[in-house]
């Protein structure tokens, strides 16, 4: 293990977190790239690093299982430390897996009690961003220190309340959520749950940015309505609206 492998390691992190900022998936050809710098640094990095590496690389590439096993082993190397653990949950958080993050939430607080204030924070972004505002709701309330000027706060707050008014329970929310997220499984379809714009007015305004022509999000939305008029008795658009847009007008609302 040498110290002058780690800015390596450092900077592929940094070149790894510029590929999930993009919400694009790499080329193969950039996957194998980035898998070659990482095989690079083996035995120069600490094994845990080492994986963690792999284990979001993984996530790039979409690939679920290889994403688990990474970081199961990076965890198995570092029992005891939150580090591979919080990468875990960023890569999960990347790849729209809500579920999966809140089981490994649960354990870590066993486990690290002294990050509890972090952990039910991103237990309660974990459970908005899938629409379960109640469950949302009791997470912030565990926190110790909570800023109550914080966006999050807010638009967790705000939006349960307009689901309570509605008499829109977690459980029908998140099945919408479901149906909009398994219809991205089903094109093979790229996404980021970083790629999520929610927005509060007199309803919650879900924006989901995929990576196709904007001539094409109309079908991908007619999709997505047939879906939720044939699997739910009440779609509740006037509660929660679900849509999907284009990166490419993300990107030119974005500022420069």
């Amino acid at each position: 293990m040498t110290t002058q492998a780690l800015p390596k390691a450092h900077e592929l992190t940094n070149e790894i977190n510029t590929y999930f900022s993009k919400y694009r998936k790499p080329s193969d050809w950039q996957i194998k790239l980035l898998k070659r710098k990482a095989d690079n640094l083996k035995g120069k990095i600490p094994d845990s690093f080492y994986y963690g590496l792999l284990g979001n690389i993984a996530a790039l590439e979409d690939d679920i299982p290889a994403l688990r096993q990474h970081f199961q082993t990076a965890i198995k190397i570092s029992p005891t430390s939150s580090q591979p653990q919080f990468q875990y949950l960023v890569a999960l958080k990347n790849r729209g897996r809500c579920s999966e993050e809140l089981v490994l939430c649960k354990a870590m607080l066993m486990q690290f009690p002294d990050h509890s204030d972090e952990i039910y924070l991103w237990m309660a972004e974990s459970a908005f961003m899938s629409c379960r505002m109640d469950e949302a709701l009791q997470y912030l309330e565990h926190i110790k220190n909570k800023d109550e000027s914080n966006s999050l706060y807010h638009h967790i707050t705000e939006s349960q309340l307009i689901f309570k008014t509605a008499g829109l329970s977690d459980e029908l929310a998140s099945h919408l959520y479901s149906l909009a997220y398994d219809l991205l499984q089903k094109f093979g379809l790229y996404f980021s749950s970083t790629g999520i714009n929610v927005t509060i007015r007199d309803y919650v305004h879900c924006q989901l940015y995929v990576d196709l022509p904007i001539e094409e999000i109309y079908d991908l939305n007619y999709q997505l309505a047939l879906e939720l008029v044939n699997n739910t008795e009440n779609t509740y658009s006037d509660t929660v609206l679900f849509e999907f847009d284009s990166l490419a007008v993300f990107e030119e609302r974005s500022p420069a």
